[in-house]
């Protein structure tokens, strides 16, 4: 299996990290492991935290082997217990204030983390059309040209254009999150501290199948190596987080989340990167009592753009598309699709982080308008995909054995969400996020930011759910159907459900008003896919898009 997925013959004590193995082929090698082996999926988990302990060969084949007796657990180390409120400690002291005040107003220096991201693009390219400041980009990368060359090709990829005077307001270099200072020299780090106006921290590790063990060094303290560059001059900043913090709430039956409710439950989110963005959000607000200037941002599912809809197709709601689409298959469940363009979410950030006091506040970009799963499922069945919808449990067990027979699909990395269970209730990760369970937003702060400004997310409905697919078709992430509507396409089996006595005909072209797209409100109820930050998320199940 290893020999299979890292393309080389590996030895015992060989280290499948050091081989070339990242987070997505051990998602791969544990799903074959159990696809070929006949283990139960709820061992998924496991292994991977087995794989992560004991990267060798060896190792993993024990784990394996023990797997089935529960000895596998054993090898994987047991389950952490994490004290995510004394983790969120910042750990030192801001120094008086020295140097000039920041004028965020009207930057002239901007620092922005994870530029070369699917959200981090966005924002490169509303700060460069919406302000006159040079922006400093640390970059996973080797060389200065290579850092602009990352960025430049996530730029293309989303049909992004600057100019060359554009351009010469770029700085990127190579940085790194997990390191002290970022990974930068003491005199770059000073030359930044006293030139800086703003900081637009986005940068993260994106996965959904690692513990918070192994998201923390970038998470948590890539925050706060952060922090430190801002907090001589006190320089603002601005972090993007994620609707996920909240899940908590959740399950432990908080109904409403406002937005300047303080964050709890963070033992009830259940997944290690909801964890350390929780955490993370509780650095800055330490920061932010010893008069750092702080403002936090939670999106809920970043999609395309308005005008192209080119998204980010290793997130998780992509993923979820795809599958759907390559299985003829959905689960009947109530799953608000509450979707933020991320061209929309940059502007947003971007005006108020230049138009507003950095006063601790938290905004809930969430969509005021959006619409269920099965409105989407309406609007694929108008292109042609002949689709049914499951029981939810009946669903994911399609899923799995879906997954078992494709190891390497974008799907791997859901599969532990459908499985896993909830820490504090009886349901899977994934279910803490369907309506009635996961609490209603409150987005007032958003609202008052935004008012006057002429930027309003649109509804999810049909004009923007239809640009997605027609994405997806000419990318060739899906392939377009054969029978488009019109062509004599089965449209009674195309939905057809298992809940119905018989199948229903669907009308060859829903009108757009068929959309249920929720009325204007100022609290609205989120999905189950935060926000992805990378152009490559360590795990598809992501921003998507550090």
């Amino acid at each position: 299996m290893w020999q299979q997925v890292l393309r080389v013959r590996p030895l015992p004590e060989d280290d499948f990290f050091l081989l070339g193995g990242d987070s997505l082929l051990a998602s791969e090698v544990v799903t074959r492991a159990l696809a070929v082996l006949s283990l139960d999926t709820t061992l998924g988990s496991t292994l991977i935290r087995a794989l992560l302990a004991t990267p060798t060969l060896k190792g993993f084949t024990a784990a394996v082997r023990d797997a089935p007796s529960g000895f596998g657990r054993a090898a994987a180390g047991p389950e952490p217990v994490v004290d995510f409120v004394g983790e969120t400690e910042l750990g030192f002291a801001l120094t008086p204030v020295e140097g000039p005040a920041p004028r965020p107003q009207d930057p002239k220096d901007v620092l922005l983390t994870g530029a070369s991201g699917f959200v981090g693009a966005f924002l490169l390219h509303r700060l460069l059309r919406s302000t006159g400041a040079r922006v400093h980009c640390p970059v996973r990368a080797t060389t200065p040209a290579h850092a602009e060359q990352r960025v430049r090709t996530t730029l293309a990829r989303y049909g992004l254009r600057l100019d060359e005077a554009d351009w010469r307001r770029v700085e990127c270099f190579p940085g790194d999150l997990t390191q002290p200072g970022v990974g930068l020299s003491t005199t770059h780090i000073a030359e930044l501290a006293h030139r800086l106006d703003l900081v637009v921290h986005n940068g993260a590790r994106v996965n959904f199948l690692y513990p918070y063990g192994q998201l923390r060094p970038v998470n948590v303290d890539g925050t706060r190596e952060v922090i430190r560059i801002a907090a001589p001059r006190r320089v603002p900043v601005h972090f993007v987080s994620t609707i996920a913090v909240v899940a908590g709430f959740g399950t432990a039956g908080v109904r409403e989340v406002d937005e300047d409710l303080p964050p709890a439950h963070p033992d009830g989110l259940t997944m290690g990167y909801a964890e350390s963005k929780w955490v993370a959000e509780g650095v800055l607000r330490r920061a932010a009592e010893q008069g750092l200037p702080v403002a936090v941002y939670r999106p809920y599912e970043v999609t395309g753009d308005r005008v192209h809809g080119a998204c980010n197709t290793e997130t998780a709601i992509c993923s979820l598309f795809k599958t759907i689409a390559e299985t003829g298959l959905a689960p009947d469940i109530e799953l608000p699709m509450d979707f933020v363009p991320v061209d929309h979410l940059a502007e947003s950030v971007v005006h108020i982080a230049t138009h507003q006091q950095a006063d601790g506040r938290v905004y809930h970009l969430t969509n005021p308008r959006p619409a269920m799963l099965s409105d989407v499922l309406e609007r694929m069945r108008a292109t042609g995909i002949a689709l049914r919808t499951l029981p939810y449990a009946q669903w994911v067990g399609e899923l799995v054995r879906y997954v078992a027979a494709n190891p390497a699909s974008a799907t791997a990395p859901f599969v532990s969400l459908c499985v896993d269970r909830s820490r504090h209730a009886d349901m899977s990760v994934k279910e803490m996020y369907l309506k009635g369970t996961f609490p209603v937003l409150g987005r007032s702060n958003a609202e008052e930011a935004l008012a006057g400004s002429g930027l309003h997310c649109p509804p999810v409905d049909s004009a923007l759910l239809d640009r997605y697919p027609e994405y997806f078709f000419a990318s060739g992430y899906i392939a377009r159907p054969a029978h488009p509507p019109g062509l004599g396409t089965p449209r009674a089996a195309a939905a057809e459900s298992e809940h119905a006595a018989c199948a229903v005909p669907m009308p060859s072209s829903p009108s757009p008003t068929s959309i249920r797209v929720l009325p204007d409100h100022p609290a609205r109820t989120p999905g189950c896919s935060p926000n992805s930050q990378s152009s490559r998320p360590s795990c598809p199940m992501a921003r998507p898009a550090g």
